[in-house]
């Protein structure tokens, strides 16, 4: 079974952050990431957090699932800030998307 390449799954994830982020997050983390986000803005592939079962109902396949986070990095190249952490499938047959969204809590 075919599956996405990693740029390709980085890239669906972007697509779907930059689609969703104006709904999804509060103001002021729009204007963070426009601010930000060419100089600081990350967007990296890894595996999935096990945590994502309590949503899917089933356990976390690595096989078939990749995490992505996207946010801004400090001095250090660590993630500083998360604005949202996607569960892609591999598969390219498979089209099912998990979000998590990290919307700031406003003082």
């Amino acid at each position: 079974m075919e599956q996405r390449t990693p740029d390709q799954l980085v890239e669906w994830a972007y697509d779907q952050f930059l689609e969703q982020a104006a709904d999804m997050l509060a103001p002021e983390q729009i204007v963070d990431i426009t601010l930000e986000f060419e100089q600081r803005g990350a967007v990296e592939a890894t595996l999935p957090n096990g945590d994502w079962s309590t949503e899917l109902g089933v356990p976390v396949d690595m096989e078939r699932w990749v995490e992505v986070w996207v946010g801004l990095l400090d001095h250090q190249d660590e993630f500083e800030v998360t604005y949202a952490t996607f569960l892609l499938p591999r598969y390219l047959n498979e089209h099912d998307v998990h979000v998590r969204w990290h919307r700031q809590q406003q003082a």
